[in-house]
């Protein structure tokens, strides 16, 4: 069953859709929760943006049927336009920007919205829902940019999510940046699941190994500093919806499991 409401950020200063996939058989049952950026591209084909999502929902009932894990997901719709999202999802200033978007973003929207979800969507979530109200049962998606704020938010706000898939990490937009926030903060103790396919492309002024050196880099850090990580490589993967949702599956699997792996 899906639900959706409309929730006023007070510091982005805007109306955001919040899509809600409630698992079924729910009563009595407190839920893991499942916050996934870039939202209109979470659950319904006929939403995403490109004509595909990543069919959470599927997972998540998979889950439900095959680990006996109840996941409410939240789907977190980005603020629209290219421009808006850019701002939105992108938490430094990009090196040498060629296009018109990066060249105008404002990254104090991406600090505004990360407020908004830590002091204003969580609070509602676990207001209205019966879910665990601390950061080991909450996760966060984010894939392309929205893979760096699901990234900078967890570690920004500690107390926010323990568990973060960064799907195709555009970090190398402000590598050096990025990485300086993360050093600094890695001694907070996060699990991350990194994924990339050795395919991508979203972008003609980047090449094709731009993701996949952007991933290693991350994972190399991450496993420095003695965080909990781990990277899935596909070598057909390409920089779609379509391949985010195959491999979603195992950052579920990557958060229950240490040494399991359940294909469904």
């Amino acid at each position: 069953m899906t639900e959706s409401f409309n929730l006023f950020l007070p510091k982005s200063k805007r109306e955001v859709k919040i899509d809600i996939s409630v698992p079924k058989n729910k009563d009595d049952i407190i839920f893991d929760t499942l916050y996934l950026l870039d939202g209109q591209n979470a659950f319904n084909d006929t939403k995403a943006a490109y004509g595909r999502s990543i069919r959470a929902t599927k997972i998540l009932n998979k889950t439900a049927k095959y680990l006996n894990k109840r996941i409410l997901g939240v789907a977190i719709y980005n603020s629209g336009s290219n421009e808006g999202r850019i701002s939105e999802y992108t938490p430094f200033y990009i090196n040498n920007p060629q296009s018109l978007e990066f060249q105008t973003k404002d990254i104090k929207k991406c600090e505004y919205f990360c407020d908004d979800l830590v002091n204003t969507i969580i609070p509602f979530i676990e207001s209205k829902y019966n879910t665990y109200k601390d950061k080991e049962h909450r996760f966060i998606y984010g894939s392309s940019l929205a893979a760096i704020t699901a990234l900078y938010i967890s570690y920004k706000y500690p107390d926010s999510f323990n568990y973060i898939g960064a799907f195709s990490t555009a970090s190398f937009l402000f590598e050096d940046e990025f990485i300086e926030f993360l050093r600094k903060n890695t001694n907070i103790e996060k699990n991350v699941f990194l994924y990339v396919g050795e395919k991508e492309s979203s972008d003609s002024m980047y090449d094709k190994d731009t993701y996949l050196n952007s991933s290693m880099i991350l994972y190399s850090l991450f496993k420095e500093c003695g965080n909990r990580v781990r990277l899935s490589i596909d070598p057909n993967g390409l920089h779609n919806e379509e391949t985010w949702g195959k491999h979603l599956y195992e950052f579920i699997n990557f958060i229950y499991f240490e040494d399991i792996i359940v294909s469904f």
